[in-house]
This record gives structure tokens, C-alpha cells and sequence, in this order.
């Protein structure tokens, strides 16, 4: 064998001997869990009006996020100013959670937000929000404000995350909580409605 091939031959050996970079773990500020939570198709499922969380686990450390940050979360519930359970949460990103288990109450399993649509990482989150609530939909629906949080994979960019898709809390007039809404980026100052998740 040649020397240039014997060559070509180590190095591609070399390559699938090397193990794959371990992707980094689900990990969201522990400032942004108490929101993320109550204004998420589970919270607005079950009327969550509040919630106070504490991280479970060794705490991290992200680049341009100033609070530690967590995988997972523990989390007394409130519906109306009042304790309605608690429940443990995982962290599937940034700004998205899932419940895993509910302790006392009568709070609902967490059913999740179906398919996540998929597509170029483009708005940030107050980007989204205001784009629903000043766009066609919001309007026809006559929602006063609206708050969205990024789901699926995203985009870091100096410590702040860009997604495609989001899940809104909307509200109405009185600032009484309405539909939740799965959205995506229909261009930097636009998003299109796909679905709605809970009325």
C-alpha cells in the first residue's frame, strides 16, 4: 500500500473511532421558569394564574444569561392566588417546558403541543408577540396583548435565542386570558397562526 493511501486510510479510521459531540442538555434560566410555565398551553389548560419554581439539580451557567439555569423544576402552582398543586417540569429548551409529574390538586396531565413545525431560526420571542398582537390575527381576534414563547430547536446568537415557532398566551379585553396559539415566522416583523392549542 502506498504511503499517501495508508494515509488517507489512518486518518478516515481515526474519524469513526472519534465519539460524536455530546449535544448540551435542555437547560432555561431559573428567572424565566415561573412565566414559561403559567403561560403555556398546560397553564392555560389549567387556569394557572401564578407559580413559584426552584431549579432541581446542579445549577449552570449559560454565556449572556445572567441567572443560573436548570433542567428540571420544581413548582407550587397557583389558580387564583391560591395553591392548586405541585408538579415537576422539564426543560425541552430555552423556553419550553414539559410537566412530568403533579403532586395534589386537580390539575390536568401535561398532553404537550403536538408537531412542532420546523423552519429558519428568525424572531425572538418579544418579536413574536408583538408581530401577533399588532398583526391580522390579533386584530381580527381583538386581543390586547399577547406573550410568546419560543418551542422547538433555536438559534443562540450572543445569549439570545431565535426560533421559528411559539406558543402564545393571548388575552382579551379586561386582560382576561384567551386562546393559546402555536405560531411561526412568516418574515422578521410577521407571524402566521398554525394552530390552536387550547381555546
Amino acid at each position: 500500500m502506498k504511503p499517501r493511501l495508508m494515509f488517507a486510510v489512518a486518518l478516515a479510521s481515526a474519524a469513526v473511532a472519534l465519539p460524536a459531540a455530546a449535544a448540551s442538555p435542555p437547560w432555561m434560566s431559573d428567572e424565566s421558569s415561573y412565566d414559561v410555565l403559567t403561560y403555556s398551553a398546560w397553564g392555560r389548560q389549567n387556569g394557572l394564574t401564578g407559580a413559584e419554581c426552584t431549579g432541581i439539580g446542579k445549577a449552570g451557567k449559560r454565556p449572556g444569561v445572567l441567572a443560573a439555569t436548570h433542567g428540571s423544576f420544581r413548582c407550587q402552582t397557583q389558580v387564583g392566588g391560591s395553591p392548586s398543586g405541585v408538579v415537576v417540569a422539564k426543560v425541552l429548551g430555552p423556553q419550553w417546558l414539559r410537566v412530568v409529574s403533579i403532586t395534589g390538586g386537580k390539575l390536568k396531565p401535561d398532553r404537550g403541543i403536538g408537531p412542532v413545525p420546523k423552519g429558519p431560526p428568525t424572531l425572538q420571542n418579544f418579536d413574536a408577540l408583538t408581530a401577533l398582537q399588532d398583526g391580522p390575527w390579533g386584530k381580527a381576534h381583538k386581543i390586547s396583548r399577547a406573550l410568546c414563547y419560543g418551542v422547538g430547536s433555536y438559534q443562540d446568537r450572543t445569549g439570545s435565542q431565535y426560533y421559528y415557532a411559539f406558543s402564545c398566551a393571548t388575552f382579551g379585553a379586561g386582560d382576561v386570558r384567551g386562546a393559546q396559539v402555536l405560531v411561526t415566522a412568516a418574515g422578521k416583523n410577521a407571524v402566521r397562526v398554525v394552530r390552536t392549542l387550547v381555546r
